[in-house]
């Protein structure tokens, strides 16, 4: 007997291995469901349109898109799938089709650039030796690259994006891709070096779907889920400072917002603004405005509940604000402007307008809670390509009565966050594709 047939004798024995068991998605009894993010693709069938675009005798069809569109959509890692059509078969010489993006910016402090994103090259069709005609339809199918290669790292190819600021100093930022389909024809093949070109171009939009990695938890009451729940909220703190000739104490400023600080385009975003200081101070601030009145010192006492006026001073404001940045030649540029604007609501109970000394040296809370959601018309969340930065920001802007005169310094506080186009739980996308 062989050494290895006398190993073999000596193994065990091996009993048939149990099947796998079932698997369900849904927790069974005694099981519990940790986390779950739910997914739209089985919930929305792709889109079956077509989006034509003709140029002479050249037709360019692509597939699955939405119906009256005015360009086609495309996500990370999509399938750019077609066909080209043509009038003229027997001249056609070549067909090329290329995907082209590309990052241009300009400021004017140092001038512009221009970053290649994509630029990928497909032959569909070439005669080589002038007896084979072309044929009337050429299909194809492309895969968008996700990636694209920046001083040799390999980089998220940038959402499709402008912004243009005009004035001094100015600032333009353009992420832009197209579908490039050249044919070379040749009119007469006696005289072969004699060659017509057409050209179809068709821009199209690339939206990388991204998803929060947490939910925005509905709470109809700030004060308890801050104390039940207070990994939910994120905090920032600032205060509101005071001239040096001022008496007055400063005001702190408490600013709450969900934790995730990644939000989707269409959230609904809650938030809770706490005024802390003493009571001469707060008045001071207020001096112009018709607070609530209560009728006792006591904070526990509860008022009317109302909205605050927007034209009102002083001016407390939430909003949204993006800021877009660019480096050009070594020389930095960046713009601001406003995606959205915040709802706010006193929350009881208001300072009250009958305080006296020493009353006025006591401390006391002003509340105000309300909602925060992105302007219709922004489909961009925020990114970072190349030399390229657009950042979100959730600002809390303090103003006094009149900021020239008033012993209170304006303040503003912002709280960094990022925009995705998908909700956490949102079963709808903006984009087609993945």
């Amino acid at each position: 007997m062989s050494e290895l047939d006398s190993s073999a004798s000596v193994l065990p024995s091996y009993s048939p291995s149990v099947p796998a068991p079932l698997y369900s998605s849904e927790p069974a009894c005694g099981e519990l469901l940790l986390e779950h993010t739910p997914r739209s693709r089985s919930l929305r069938p792709p889109p079956t349109s077509s989006f034509i675009k003709k140029m002479g005798s050249v037709t360019l069809v692509l597939n699955e898109q939405e119906e009256n569109v005015d360009m086609p959509s495309y996500g990370r890692h999509a399938v750019i799938s077609g066909t080209v059509c043509f009038g003229e078969c027997h001249t056609t010489a070549e067909v090329i089709i290329q995907i082209e993006g590309k990052l241009d910016s300009t400021i004017s402090e140092g001038g512009s650039t221009s970053f290649v994103l994509v630029k990928d090259t497909y032959t569909l069709w070439k005669d080589s030796n002038s007896l084979n005609a072309c044929p009337s339809q050429l299909p194809f199918t492309i895969i968008l690259p996700s990636t694209y290669q920046d001083g040799g790292e390999s980089r998220p190819l940038p959402p499709t994006y402008e912004a243009n600021f005009p004035g001094v100093p100015a600032l333009f930022v353009r992420s832009s891709y197209r579908i490039h389909v050249t044919v070379r024809r040749i009119p007469n093949r006696k005289i072969g070096f004699w060659t017509k070109t057409k050209r179809v171009i068709v821009p199209f939009k690339y939206t990388p779907r991204t998803r929060s990695h947490r939910p925005i938890v509905p709470t109809p009451c700030f004060f308890s889920s801050v104390k039940t729940s207070p990994e939910e909220w994120y905090q920032a703190v600032a205060t509101m400072k005071t001239r040096t000739s001022s008496q007055l104490s400063p005001i702190n400023c408490h600013l709450f917002v969900p934790a995730a600080r990644i939000y989707g385009l269409i959230d609904i975003i809650p938030f809770h603004v706490q005024l802390t200081g003493r009571v001469s101070s707060l008045k001071e601030f207020f001096s112009s405005h018709n607070l609530d009145r209560i009728s006792s010192a006591d904070s526990h006492i509860s008022a009317t509940t109302t909205k605050a006026n927007k034209s009102s001073k002083p001016m407390v404001r939430l909003y949204l604000l993006r800021q877009v940045a660019v480096d050009v030649a070594g020389e930095k540029g960046w713009r601001n402007s406003v995606i959205g604007e915040g709802t706010l609501y006193s929350v009881p109970p208001a300072l009250s307008t009958c305080y006296s000394l020493p009353m006025d040296c006591r401390e006391e809370n002003l509340d105000w809670e309300g909602e925060l959601r992105v302007n219709s018309d922004i489909t961009c969340g925020s990114f970072q390509a190349s030399n390229v930065h657009v950042k979100d920001f959730i600002a809390l802007s303090l103003k006094p009565p009149n900021p020239f005169t008033s012993p209170l310094l304006e303040m503003q506080l912002t709280v960094p966050i990022r925009f995705v186009t998908d909700s956490w739980g949102d079963t709808t996308t903006l984009e087609t594709g993945a």
